[in-house]
């Protein structure tokens, strides 16, 4: 299958390209100057914008590439970014002005919680500073697909440079290293367990 990028040959059950990583079109497609990928049926591509349209907002060079288009009476500023000639999978991202501050800092990580109960590879999940609820549902920041976990099951805080973890009145109940509990601080290497889940947490 010959790319429509780079014109490199590739093998005919190929998805993307092995030059460019550009994805493989049937025949029936076509890919506009803008990287837009639309239907060989269509005259034109359906989305670029029309002659008028760019009259209305002046942007003469959108086909160029970047630019950058005035709205409303105080000049505000809506930068346009395309992907021209850079392949398939560009996206259009259109930045305002207001959204050009950086986005605020996440939350720090902390430690991990190690999983091999349900797979033989093992699953981790990220613990940050403050709160983090183990629970068998989306509602949790941590969710374990285990029928007997509750929803919630437990949390972990790290406050001051502690760790805790409280039961949140499961069903099956919250052990730390073979011991039932209803609240504990924990430390690197505790054996947590949850329903039938075991995790073994580790700090940074």
């Amino acid at each position: 299958m010959i790319c429509k990028i780079c014109n490199t040959d590739n093998e005919q059950n190929s998805k993307f390209c092995i030059s460019c990583g550009s994805q493989l079109m049937k025949e029936s497609t076509r890919v506009c100057p803008n990287g837009h990928i639309y239907s060989s049926n269509l005259s034109k591509c359906p989305f670029c914008p029309t002659p008028d349209l760019k009259m209305k907002v002046g942007m003469n060079n959108f086909n160029q590439g970047d630019s950058t288009a005035t709205f409303g009476s105080k000049g505000d500023k809506t930068s346009i970014m395309g992907g021209v000639g850079k392949g398939i999978g560009n996206k259009t991202v259109i930045v305002s002005a207001d959204s050009a501050a950086p986005p605020k800092a996440g939350r720090k990580i902390v430690g991990w919680l190690i999983s091999f109960t349900w797979k033989p590879e093992g699953e981790d999940y990220k613990i940050y500073e403050g709160r983090n609820l183990i629970s068998n549902s989306d509602e949790g920041d941590i969710k374990i697909n285990d029928p007997s976990v509750s929803t919630p099951h437990c949390m972990v805080l790290y406050r001051a440079g502690t760790i805790k973890i409280k039961d949140e009145l499961s069903t099956n109940g919250t052990f730390l290293n073979g011991e039932a509990i209803d609240e504990a601080t924990i430390k690197d290497g505790d054996i947590i367990k949850v329903g039938k889940t075991e995790l073994k947490f580790r700090t940074v």
